[in-house]
C-alpha cells in the first residue's frame, strides 16, 4: 500500500499550505508556531494513499511511497 512521504527540504512549511488542507482524512497536520515557523506532518495511520496531496502540494514535496 503506499503512503505519503514529506520531503522536509522542498517543503516551504507554508501556513496556508495547499495540501494540508486537500486532505480529506486529515492525515496532513500543520502545527503553527508562529506566522511563517509552521511545521507539516504526515500522519501514515491516517493517509489512504489516495495522491490529493500530492497534486495540491506547489513545491512538489509529497509523494506516494510504497511501504
Amino acid at each position: 500500500m503506499k503512503k505519503a512521504v514529506l520531503d522536509k527540504n522542498l517543503c516551504d512549511r507554508s501556513p496556508f499550505c495547499p495540501a494540508s488542507r486537500s486532505c480529506r482524512f486529515d492525515a496532513i497536520k500543520r502545527k503553527v508556531y508562529g506566522f511563517f515557523d509552521v511545521e507539516i506532518e504526515i500522519d501514515k495511520e491516517k493517509c489512504t494513499g489516495c495522491g490529493v496531496c500530492v497534486r495540491y502540494c506547489p513545491q512538489g514535496a509529497i509523494e506516494l511511497v510504497e511501504e
